[in-house]
């Protein structure tokens, strides 16, 4: 039986479930009906009475007093029938004594009865109640709702997969027709701000963690743990009742009971007492450290002799008589405190505190450090100025920081040599997937060391690998983002696009960077981990104009069609050529399916600037241009939206290191295979549902057209201008069928004519049949790090690039996509000229003509001034 002393029962809370906004009625039993809400209240001990009560109660609900009386809980029982009305502190005092010795620890039920028909308000507003708000009905007829389950949003692409930020190198959206692209690039700010939101939460929930979350007191223990004893940490002595009557019915050696030490301790309210013990000295100084962080008191050990018996003394600040002295004691076969003196007359200390160490503030803030591996220095000295009350330094900050990193990845050189042991896992698990690791001798670094260092990793699952060539085009985006940790390097990645024009990763690689031999290597891994033949003959591949890649792809695929993405090309274009005229037709040229259409935006090119013209030629129209590109790959794709999307799906995960990261990307697209596949699965379509949005805009302009037979299968077509469509080898004039594998709206209306439904004649790309291809094989679970296989594989971490200044993590923007000002027009574009001649190819602080004076008319502002001043 746990024992109540009298101080626990008049400074613990009563814990009320309050519920109001019903009635008890009697139809034909005794219950309470309505639309009730409840809201859990404290109210203590000394302070429990019917009046205290109602005054809670007309403050939570907000209502009047005299309008409704308070009706309770029998426990144990059914509500029907069994609500005792409280009409004065005697019924509160029965209620006390049925709920137990102990009522602080069992939740009553109150109900709030309307003697009114109706509710009658009070001025004031209801307060939130002191531990948490529910609104639910407690009886209800609909059905009831799962606290733990997730409102699922529409199906598409925008909610879950998002383009990186730190590549948007071309905010403005240029290709507004890209549907994709606009949803990545909306959807990331929103994935942002969940993360705001949730490490906001966590650090607000460590914030609030009372007094460092601990308890001492044996009953709330009890509460914490029901099977816990204080027997077990007793003496050891027998407690048996004495001889005569006058002794203590618990026994002639009986002590008072020190407190005991657990995870549950309140440092904030621990008092330090003679004969409490601690197994070792590094335990007492582990609670001297706790209460010394709790009260803010800069305590420090001023004996430490392992000699005289493991001595140990604490004490506090100059002129504080605060003292704590620890030795062993034999009898014990323990440390125990020998001698105290707890008597503070210093005030509690803001500005230093021996004992808040940074590998303290580490070890308390780790769940933020793992969640945020960039968590700011001055938020970390806010963190802990709220939970400590201390004032600290921003190079505390930096130190915690830094032991924070070790703790969770440990040093680079631990962290590398598992890299090893890593690779065996997943080939037991995989056996038929594709993991190559390069490393480098140690001298290609410049260092004398025997041992290998890392140079590179290409990674395939087979499980994608074979979804990917069973369900998807022969189409990939090549791209690489920068890995955000010390050591730098870069990750490549394959991405594909699915059946639902979705992002569909092949492969990825971690290399030293970008260049000719990285990516060579990766496109050399590539073409054979995808049994690619014929030089590429009949693939397709889109990427930036990153000179490394177009060697790469050169040199192993020569044969496959090679895009570029038109958002890079227009993003150096348009620096020399700007104004929003030169972009439309940039794009109208780069969108023309047909080459007619095409001819026609370059003379309106033409007309604005020729030399516009010239440079768009030079870029090879032929690799971005829709008019030039080949119809095989059923894709009319001319950017890179995928490889970007990609690069923000994993934004997180490239700030941590290696095996951190490449488990997270593992696990996060083994998962996606998985609800990829459960979110279609079930649903009944012909055509996948992104794709059936881009055709419901076609048949939407169907109506516009005049159908004119030629034959069964030959129709000639008149909108604006009249286009030739054949049914049998589903081709336009307009090329637009041809090159996407999709009825553009000419097709769509010969179909209406002949009333067949469209759908059916869309490409089997775009079929339900082969997005299911593509998500039916999945990517092994992987167990954790304690269960891989033990292999001597000695690997040291790439050398760290220093560069000058503080490192970078996000991407140059131009002027233009990242103002200084928002709200504000910047100059960016604006054609400046000389004040001195006039030139507009440089300005007065370059101008030859400047000293040498040859603009007299030309006054500075101060031969200006001393003209007016001779005038005056």
């Amino acid at each position: 039986m746990t024992v109540i002393n009298a101080k626990s029962m008049a400074s613990d809370p009563m814990k009320i479930r309050l519920h109001y906004g019903g009635k008890v009625v009697e139809d034909p039993v005794i219950t309470y009906v309505g639309e009730i809400q409840w809201q859990l209240i404290e109210i203590d001990m000394d302070k429990l009475s019917l009046p205290e009560i109602v005054d809670c109660a007309a403050e939570v609900c907000s209502y009047k007093k005299g309008t409704f009386s308070i009706y309770w809980h029998l426990p144990d029982m059914p509500i029907e029938n069994h609500l005792v009305e409280l009409k004065d502190d005697k019924d509160v005092k029965d209620m006390v004594y049925v709920y137990g010795d102990n009522p602080f620890k069992v939740i009553t039920d109150l109900y709030v009865n309307l003697i009114q028909g109706e509710a009658q308000y009070s001025d004031r507003e209801a307060q939130p109640g002191l531990l948490m708000t529910h609104v639910s009905p407690i009886r209800s007829d609909t059905g009831s709702h799962d606290n733990n389950s997730v409102v699922s949003g529409d199906d598409s692409e925008d909610c879950e997969y998002v383009a990186d930020k730190d590549n948007d190198f071309c905010s403005d959206k240029d290709d507004n027709d890209d549907d994709e692209w606009i949803s990545s690039v909306a959807a990331i700010d929103k994935v942002h701000k969940n993360d705001k939101l949730t490490q906001k939460e966590l650090v607000q929930s460590i914030l609030e963690k009372p007094d460092l979350g601990f308890k001492h007191d044996v009953d709330e223990v009890a509460e914490a743990d029901e099977n816990y004893s204080s027997y077990e940490d007793s003496d050891g002595d027998v407690n048996s009742p004495g001889d005569s009557e006058d002794d203590d019915i618990r026994g002639r050696k009986y002590k008072i009971e020190v407190p005991v030490v657990t995870d549950q301790t309140d440092w904030s309210k621990w008092k330090w007492i003679v004969g409490t013990r601690f197994p070792t000295r590094d335990d007492f100084k582990h609670a001297v450290r706790m209460y010394a962080v709790a009260n803010g008191r800069d305590l420090s050990v001023f004996i430490s002799d392992k000699k005289r018996q493991g001595r140990v003394g604490v004490k506090c600040v100059s002129g504080c008589p605060f003292r704590v002295y620890l030795s062993f004691a034999e009898k014990k076969s323990c440390f125990m405190v020998k001698s105290v003196k707890t008597e503070h007359t210093c005030q509690r200390n803001m500005t230093k505190n021996r004992q808040l160490s940074s590998e303290f503030v580490a070890n308390e803030f780790l769940p933020i450090f793992k969640t945020r591996p960039h968590w700011p220095a001055k938020e970390i000295q806010d963190a802990v100025k709220e939970k400590f009350k201390l004032f600290v330094g921003k190079w505390f900050a930096y130190r915690a920081k830094s032991i924070a990193q070790h703790k969770l990845h440990g040093s680079m050189k631990e962290h590398y040599s598992k890299l090893g042991s890593y690779l065996e896992i997943l080939k037991h698990e995989n056996p038929t997937s594709t993991f190559d690791l390069v490393t480098v001798p140690a001298s290609y670094h410049g260092y004398d060391s025997q041992v290998e260092v890392f140079f590179r990793l290409f990674v395939c699952f087979d499980g994608v690998r074979k979804g990917f060539i069973n369900g998807c085009r022969k189409l990939l985006c090549l791209d690489g983002c920068f890995l955000k940790t010390f050591l730098g390097g870069m990750l490549l990645a394959a991405i594909g696009r699915d059946s639902n024009d979705q992002m569909y990763p092949v492969a990825w690689a971690v290399v030293e960077g970008e260049n000719n031999d990285s990516w060579g290597w990766f496109m050399n891994e590539l073409y054979k981990c995808l049994d690619v033949t014929e030089g590429g003959k009949g693939w397709t591949l889109i990427s930036d104009q990153q000179k490394g890649l177009l060697n790469g792809v050169a040199q192993y695929w020569g044969n496959a069609e090679h895009r570029n993405c038109a958002r890079h090309i227009y993003a150096n274009w348009h620096k020399k050529y700007k104004g929003d005229d030169l972009k439309s037709v940039f794009w109208k040229a780069v969108r023309a399916y047909s080459e007619a259409d095409y001819k026609l935006a370059i003379e309106d090119m033409k007309k604005i600037s020729t030399d516009a013209v010239t440079d768009f030629i030079k870029q090879n129209p032929k690799c971005f241009c829709r008019c030039y590109l080949v119809t095989d790959s059923k894709a009319d794709v001319v950017v890179n939206n995928m490889a970007e999307t990609f690069n923000g799906f994993i934004i997180q995960s490239r700030s941590k290191h290696i095996i951190n990261m490449l488990e997270d990307i593992r696990v996060a697209i083994m998962t996606r295979l998985v609800n990829k596949e459960r979110e279609m699965v079930n649903k009944d379509f012909i055509v996948c549902p992104r794709v059936q949005k881009k055709l419901d805009k076609e048949k939407a302009k169907a109506y516009k057209c005049n159908i004119s037979p030629s034959t069964k299968v030959l129709f000639q077509v008149k909108e604006l201008d009249e286009v030739c469509v054949d049914i049998e080898k589903k081709t336009c004039t307009c090329r637009k069928w041809n090159l996407t594998g999709i009825p553009c709206f000419h097709a769509c209306a010969v179909y209406g004519f002949l009333q067949l439904p469209v759908e059916e004649y869309v490409d089997h790309y775009y079929s339900k049949e082969m997005y299911l291809k593509a998500y039916e094989n999945y990517i092994p679970p992987l167990p954790s790090e304690k269960y891989w296989p033990q292999v001597d594989l000695p690997l040291d971490p790439p050398p760290i690039k220093i560069g000058p200044g503080r490192p970078k993590k996000n991407r140059k923007k131009d002027p233009h996509e990242d103002p200084k000002k928002p709200g504000k027009l910047t100059r960016h574009g604006v054609k400046m000229s000389c004040s001195v001649c006039k030139s507009r190819t440089h300005n007065i602080r370059t101008c030859p003509n400047k000293r040498e004076g040859t603009n007299p008319t030309q006054k500075t502002k101060r031969q200006a001034k001393e003209d007016s001043k001779n005038v005056e």
